[in-house]
């Protein structure tokens, strides 16, 4: 470990020889992130980065990264404001060197992803605020190695943290008024690992700077009710600082022979239809085992405006009893947010409103880069212009409002 992590220490150094550019920094200071101190960190906490082959990629990624602010600071100086207000909740990046790592998602090609696209694709929908969040299959990438899904939980998060960072640093240049803050972050977590993804929540929390966590809808087939996982939704609930759990679908997979086996039941691409699915079956497990219920600190974030969720939601809740019934729905409409990624406007969210859920609970997704790319402004279209039974000051609510609402002071406004 001492040479990895001597390695690391010169591309901090070389690192910041472009950062420097942006403003004047700490010896080792990676745009706000202190390179040296994650190592450290990541060593002293039983986290080995050297067992990850893409871990050179990762820091060759971030220091590229600051020489390419630097350039789009120049060119964004002539360039108007984005005007609008919107902030997306449901939103991903895709690092280069995962990319490599896993090329396909749900079935299909994992997109390309750069900084520059996103910051054109927000404006062209008059978003201001992006919180960013891994695709699956996030740390899972080695399953049943829980040492190299720890490590890829904290490379993930100091990658998106410095890339956060590098975008902050803009700021710096007095541009504020031009290039309003546009990035925070969902921390990953490394599930089904219990005691590991406490440790990577607190680290990613409280020292990167998260304002959320996210996690897939099953973590090696285990699905996010399985008592095995009581442990980390109990140190979630503990926190003072009213934690969100963002939750992504990803693909079904079993453990078959001591194996890992896809479960997708179909012919087609899980991420065409198995991932609405999978929200479903999560938030019935979820719902099931008591812990929407039980861990009442915790906010959750459904994707797609609950997937197909809604759909099943009379036939399982109304076999729980009126009591339960009752205690689930009052959760659905004051700790469930559902996000608008999709297109579900102006169709499938009145399943979901058909169930009196509030519209202060509804929120803007648009799963960029993961959509195809003739989708999103007709899903935005879908909300803005087509819905008859919303006043204008509801839509306003769901494009800014409602997260602004959820997530208070933790989104850098």
């Amino acid at each position: 470990m001492k040479s990895f992590t001597s390695f690391l220490l010169l591309g901090a150094l070389a690192y910041t020889a472009a950062a420097d550019e942006l403003t004047e920094i700490a010896p080792d200071d990676v745009n706000g992130l202190n390179v040296t101190q994650t190592i450290v960190d990541s060593s002293n906490s039983g986290i080995d980065l050297s067992l990850l082959n893409c871990t050179t990629d990762a820091l060759d990624f971030i220091n590229t990264a600051a020489t390419t602010a630097n350039s789009v600071a120049t060119r964004r100086r002539r360039k108007r404001a984005n005007t609008g207000n919107g902030i997306d909740v449901h939103s991903h990046l895709v690092f280069p060197w995962y990319q490599d790592l896993v090329p396909n998602t749900g079935g299909s090609p994992t997109p390309d992803w750069t900084l520059e696209d996103h910051l054109s694709f927000a404006s062209s929908l008059l978003i201001t605020k992006t919180v960013l969040g891994n695709s699956a299959p996030q740390a899972n990438v080695y399953f049943g190695d829980r040492a190299r899904t720890a490590a890829m939980a904290r490379l993930l998060n100091i990658s998106v943290a410095a890339a956060q960072f590098t975008h902050k640093r803009l700021l710096d240049l007095q541009i504020r008024s031009l290039y309003p803050k546009k990035f925070d972050f969902f921390c990953v977590v490394p599930l089904p690992y219990v005691n590991d993804a406490i440790a990577e929540a607190k680290y990613c929390l409280d020292t990167l700077g998260g304002v959320g966590i996210t996690t897939m809808t099953n973590h090696e087939g285990l699905y996010l009710g399985n008592s095995a996982l009581d442990g980390f939704w109990s140190y979630v609930n503990s926190r003072t600082d009213k934690p969100i759990i963002y939750v992504h679908p990803t693909t079904p997979y079993m453990k078959v022979n001591g194996k890992f086996v896809e479960a997708n039941p179909t012919q087609y691409a899980p991420g065409l239809v198995e991932f609405y699915f999978e929200t479903a079956r999560c938030y019935m497990d979820l719902s099931y085992s008591g812990v929407l219920t039980k861990y009442t600190n915790i906010r959750w974030i459904a994707a797609h405006v609950g997937g197909a969720f809604p759909a099943i939601l009379d036939r399982m809740i109304k076999s729980l009893g009126s009591t339960m019934e009752a205690s689930l729905k009052s959760v659905y409409n004051t700790r469930v947010f559902w996000d608008s990624a999709g297109p579900t406007y102006p169709s499938q969210v009145k399943g979901l409103l058909g169930y009196n859920i509030p519209k202060s609970q509804l929120l803007l997704g648009t799963d960029f880069p993961y959509a195809p790319a003739n989708i999103y402004a007709g899903a935005l279209a879908g909300l803005t212009n087509d819905l008859t039974d919303f006043t204008q000051a509801e839509i306003n609510n769901i494009l800014r409002n409602n997260s602004v609402a959820l997530f208070g002071k933790k989104l850098n406004l």
